[in-house]
């Protein structure tokens, strides 16, 4: 039966090592037939660090890593892959194309980057789609002008009168909605790939990492539900998503599944400059947050088995990161226990445990 395995989000630091548990990892991702995940950084030893919080950048000799473990397709629809700026973002678009490594989600205008990629399976034909809500500055693509694929996002504020006067301080709720034009594009870019391919997968690099979010708006964001289930009505079979860096809560739309958040798959250390910039020295804010805990660190492939056209079956391998951000595969009560809890935030979906894996139940 086809496999696809999907991860969640790519960053190299240092070359991957040769151990046991990394064999492991590269043995799942060889076997199935498309492997596809997010490249978090761009591929470059050139360009000029744009003025955010954090800028990544992946020298290219590492991409060998990326493609020995055995990666088919990547995603670059991310709030990193401008963090160097055209100079860095043309050059990853070009140790790509120099790999053959395809990708999707970025482009030399907006009609290339929202453009599907199709791959052959079999007697399938299986179209790869990305996008982001999380965009770095000048990063969205437009007409005539790089980037990558746009869903922007309005946000809203609502301040509770009462629970202010009592708690002075309270963070508001946030409301969020998509962009509709940048919706309505998307639609249409997964219509096409329907009407070119059996079955449609798409990534969404989007959603709030647990440091960002109030307590009591724990979860997911407003617009990710808006978005979610507006592709999968216009024809995408899977969507995966990631961006927050933890596993989120996996949804069962229609019949397709929504899995809101995989989590870092492989994610090193930056070892870039660490600079003082006007984003940082003027924030409100500080963050401190430990990305090496136990649930930061937790993860799982995705393994779609097609059945046939537009069916599949969905298996979770759960994987852990070490301290230096490499996976490893999880076994025994170990690998239950992520599963048990990635079920339990997932209300609208059932994930039972068997065989040292998650099963998605569909309908």
């Amino acid at each position: 039966m086809p496999e696809i395995a999907m991860v969640g989000d790519i960053f190299l630091q240092e070359a991957l090592p040769q151990t046991a548990d990394l064999a492991a990892i590269t043995e799942v991702l060889r076997r199935a037939d498309i492997a596809f995940g997010n490249l978090e950084t761009p591929v470059s030893e050139r360009g000029t660090p744009i003025d955010k919080w954090i800028n990544m950048r992946m020298p290219p000799a590492l991409l060998a890593d990326v493609v020995g473990m055995g990666f088919d397709i990547v995603t670059l629809a991310n709030n990193h892959m401008w963090d160097f700026g055209e100079v860095a973002f043309n050059d990853t678009l070009g140790h790509l194309r120099a790999r053959k490594l395809p990708y999707v989600g970025a482009g030399r205008d907006l009609d290339e980057a929202w453009r599907p990629a199709i791959l052959p399976l079999g007697e399938l034909n299986i179209a790869f789609l990305g996008a982001t809500s999380t965009l770095g500055p000048g990063s969205a693509a437009a007409e005539g002008r790089p980037g990558v694929a746009p869903i922007q996002v309005s946000e809203s504020y609502h301040l509770d009168p009462p629970a202010s006067l009592e708690q002075p301080g309270s963070a508001p709720y946030v409301f969020t909605r998509a962009w509709r034009e940048d919706l309505e594009r998307e639609i249409a870019a997964v219509k096409v790939a329907r009407s070119q391919a059996d079955f449609v997968v798409l990534a969404l690099h989007w959603g709030v990492p647990p440091f960002w979010r109030p307590r009591f708006q724990d979860g997911l964001a407003d617009y990710q539900i808006e978005v979610g289930h507006a592709l999968i009505e216009a024809g995408a079979d899977a969507i995966v998503g990631h961006h927050p860096h933890s596993l989120q809560e996996v949804e069962v739309y229609r019949g397709k599944p929504i899995f809101y958040s995989l989590g870092n798959f492989v994610f090193h250390h930056n070892q870039g400059p660490v600079r003082d910039t006007p984003v940082s020295r003027h924030a409100p804010y500080s963050v401190q947050v430990d990305r090496r805990d136990r649930e930061w660190s937790q993860t799982v492939i995705v393994l779609a088995n097609l059945a046939s056209a537009g069916e599949a079956r969905y298996s979770l391998l759960p994987a852990l990161l070490d301290a230096d951000g490499n996976p490893q595969l999880l076994a025994g009560d170990e690998a239950r226990a992520v599963i048990t809890r990635l079920d339990a935030m997932s209300p609208q979906a059932r994930i039972r445990f068997g065989g040292g894996r998650g099963h998605l139940q569909l309908p």
